[in-house]
C-alpha cells in the first residue's frame, strides 16, 4: 500500500512544467542584461570568461590558419617567380634597347663630326657607308657603297673626322673598294708638322700601325711627332692627319731607323666615311698608289 502510494504521489506531482522554466530564465536573462548594460556588473567575469576561453577559439581556428598560411605561401612564391621572370625579360628588353641607343648615338656623333669635316674643308667630300670590313692581315680593306654611281675613282683618298683612313683601289658600278692605311701595299708621302720633314709611310699590313721608311738613325724625329700629309704627289691634300710616332728605334746594326707610328683615324671603328672628290688641283684620272718597297 505505501509503495502504491508513493508512485501515485510522483504521477501527479509533475512541478512546473518546461515552458514555465524557460520563461523564467528568458526573463532573468533579459534582467541581467539590463543590469549589466546599465551598472556593467559583469564586465570582469566576461573579460575572464573571454581570457579562459581564447586558447580554445585559438585551438579551434588553427586548422584554418594552416591551410590560409600554406596557400598564400604558395600563391606567393608562385607570384613571385613569375614576377622574377618578367623583370628579367624586361631587364634583358631594356638593355638590347640601351645598346641600340648607344650604336644609334655613336653613329650620330661619327655623322656629325664628318659634318663637320665636309664643312670645313677647302676641298668637296662625298659621305659614305662601310658595307663589308674585311679582317684578313694580308689585305686590309673595306667595301664602301658608292663606286661608278657617284663617280669615284681609284686613287680618290678616303678620310674620316680625324684624319687619312685609306685611298680607294677598285671601283664597281655601285661599290668601291679601300685599300686602308695600314695595309703593306699603301704608302704615303707625308710631312712632320714640327720641323717639316718629309718622309713616306708604309703599312705594315698584320697590326694597326704604319711605318717611316729609309730614314737614317741621325734623323731629327721624337715620339709624339704628327704627321700629315704633304700634298707632294697631288693626290692627297696636303695637311690631312696621318699618323702620330710612337716607337723609335736608332739600332746603330742598321743604316735605318725603326720609326713606328699609330694612325690618328679610327681605322676600324667607324661606319661612315668621306671620299675626297677630285677638284682642279687633283688629277681627274688618278692612279691609285700601289709603290711597295722593295
Amino acid at each position: 500500500m505505501i509503495k502504491s502510494h508513493e508512485r501515485s504521489s510522483k504521477l501527479f506531482n509533475k512541478g512546473p512544467s518546461l515552458l514555465s522554466k524557460f520563461l523564467l530564465i528568458f526573463f532573468i536573462s533579459i534582467v541581467l542584461m539590463g543590469i549589466d548594460f546599465r551598472f556593467h556588473y559583469l564586465k570582469d567575469i566576461r573579460q575572464a570568461t573571454n581570457f579562459l576561453s581564447k586558447p580554445f577559439h585559438v585551438a579551434l581556428n588553427f586548422p584554418n590558419t594552416i591551410y590560409t598560411f600554406t596557400t598564400q605561401h604558395f600563391s606567393n612564391q608562385s607570384h613571385l617567380i613569375h614576377e622574377n621572370e618578367q623583370l628579367k625579360l624586361d631587364i634583358d628588353r631594356l638593355k638590347a634597347d640601351l645598346q641600340s641607343l648607344e650604336f644609334l648615338d655613336q653613329e650620330n656623333n661619327q655623322l656629325k663630326n664628318l659634318l663637320e669635316v665636309k664643312n670645313s674643308k677647302k676641298f668637296k667630300t662625298e659621305a659614305v657607308s662601310i658595307i663589308y670590313s674585311r679582317f684578313d692581315p694580308f689585305n686590309q680593306k673595306i667595301i664602301i657603297d658608292g663606286g661608278q654611281n657617284k663617280n669615284f675613282q681609284a686613287g680618290q683618298p678616303v678620310i674620316d673626322a680625324l684624319g687619312l683612313v685609306g685611298q680607294i683601289s677598285n671601283v664597281f658600278p655601285e661599290t668601291s673598294e679601300v685599300t686602308l692605311l695600314i695595309d703593306k701595299k699603301m704608302s704615303v708621302p707625308i710631312q712632320i708638322q714640327r720641323n717639316g720633314l718629309r718622309a713616306i709611310t708604309n703599312g705594315n699590313g698584320q697590326n694597326e700601325m704604319i711605318s717611316l721608311s729609309y730614314l737614317p738613325n741621325s734623323v731629327d724625329v721624337i715620339q709624339g711627332d704628327i704627321l700629315r700629309t704633304s700634298g707632294i704627289d697631288t693626290i692627297y691634300p696636303e695637311g690631312l692627319a696621318v699618323a702620330e710616332i710612337v716607337e723609335i728605334n736608332n739600332d746603330p746594326k742598321f743604316s735605318f731607323a725603326k720609326i713606328i707610328c699609330k694612325p690618328i683615324a679610327s681605322i676600324r671603328n667607324h661606319s661612315h666615311l668621306l671620299v675626297v672628290m677630285p677638284t682642279s688641283t687633283l688629277n681627274n684620272s688618278i692612279p691609285f698608289k700601289n709603290d711597295q718597297k722593295k
